[in-house]
């Protein structure tokens, strides 16, 4: 048995007795690179981290570029790094699968903000839904990792919308270490896609703008109402 395999088993043991929530930041750092690195002194390193770049999640959110050139890095253990944020984004929206019913403001941001956990650049979703607005399916519209990805085409909303036979859809975006209020360029394209959609008689019901754990929806605001006044005529 080596020197450090008695701690490394405390560990495991504690985590799964009592979970994460008891450790300190380095201990989960600690647990997490048990799996990257066998026999080094993996608490050392999960300081070294911390200290490097200030916290837990920015550790998760660090470049791999800049992971690996932390003394004790390599590449595996910076990739297993790197999956921590991605896989439990993707075990939220795994919960939230097509068939899931948006019918309300909160039905919907509780839909989108899992789609954005650990995200630092803004992506675009779309939710297509049917006439009893069920999720038909959503799709990523932006290209991950583009900055100021939401100057998507309204082309490709349209694109999509038609593609999954939609009556309705519902439009979310980020705005990473922002506040989730609409900026200028954020109702210009909801008005854009508004008026493509309604001329293939398909509704924008909602845009939903996330940041963090917090949302806002542009129908509640009243701007979706504004812009269908303006689609029929200002009837």
């Amino acid at each position: 048995m080596g020197v450090h395999d008695g701690h490394r088993d405390r560990l495991r043991d504690r985590f799964l007795k009592y979970g994460l929530s008891s450790f300190e930041e380095h201990n989960a750092l600690e647990l997490l690179l048990f799996y990257a690195i066998p026999r080094s002194d993996t608490n050392e390193l999960a300081h070294r981290l911390i200290d490097q770049f200030g916290s837990f999640s920015a550790v998760m959110d660090a470049p791999l570029e800049e992971l690996m050139q932390v003394k004790g890095m390599g590449y595996k253990s910076a990739v297993l790094i790197k999956t921590v944020p991605e896989m439990g984004a993707y075990y939220l929206d795994n919960k939230t699968r097509p068939g899931i019913i948006l019918d309300s403001t909160e039905a919907a941001g509780k839909f989108f903000i899992p789609k954005f956990v650990g995200k630092v650049r803004e992506e675009v979703y779309l939710a297509a839904l049917d006439d009893k607005r069920k999720v038909l399916r959503c799709v990523r519209l932006s290209e991950e990792g583009i900055v100021n990805a939401v100057r998507i085409t309204i082309k490709r909303i349209v694109t999509e919308a038609v593609n999954a036979n939609a009556t309705s859809v519902v439009m979310a975006h980020n705005h990473p270490g922002g506040v989730a209020l609409p900026s200028i360029s954020d109702k210009q394209i909801t008005y854009q896609a508004y008026q493509a959609l309604h001329y293939i008689s398909v509704q924008l019901i909602d845009h939903i703008i996330v940041a963090d754990d917090d949302f806002v929806s542009m129908a509640d605001s009243g701007y979706i109402d504004m812009i269908h006044r303006d689609a029929i005529g200002g009837k």
